[in-house]
């Protein structure tokens, strides 16, 4: 699909208060997720796993974030996590040029890892909301609505 990401239906209102036509209408049709279904940790998970899933999850609920639909995402991030701090913890330990079988130094292959695991990491959050300029964002767009409802507004 050509253009622009459409926005969720929640930023739009905020952004913009009151919505026209093409706009008023999607946002109408747009599913709305239902807070009282809860995504559950996955029994397959490691202990690790776990404790990085109920971190990520009891920050998602703080924020009204946890829904069913960001069940895989969460499932992804709490993955990435725990291997990220496993592959953190054998570089700290064995550095970052380590040497080969030849004896000739090269780059600890965790160390590919935990950057690549860095951005994985990175983009879950994005994609959760959870990224500081993301919840800057949120966070400047529900004070202006909060002034404008006020009667109150200044720019």
């Amino acid at each position: 699909m050509p253009g622009r990401k459409p926005k969720p239906a929640n930023l739009l209102t905020l952004e913009k208060g009151t919505l026209y036509g093409a706009q008023k209408e999607r946002v109408e049709n747009e599913p709305r997720a239902e807070r009282h279904i809860l995504p559950k940790c996955p029994a397959r998970f490691t202990k690790e796993e776990r404790r990085e899933w109920r971190f990520f999850a009891s920050i998602l609920k703080n924020y009204g974030l946890l829904t069913i639909a960001n069940a895989p995402i969460l499932e992804l991030l709490a993955t990435d996590m725990a291997q990220y701090k496993e592959c953190a913890a054998k570089v700290a330990e064995t550095g970052i040029i380590i040497r080969s079988p030849q004896n000739f130094p090269i780059y600890n292959p965790y160390w590919t890892a935990v950057n690549k695991l860095e951005e994985k990491i990175h983009k879950c959050l994005a994609e959760l909301g959870l990224s500081s300029s993301s919840l800057a964002r949120i966070g400047a767009l529900i004070v202006k609505s909060s002034k404008e409802k006020d009667g109150y507004f200044e720019d």
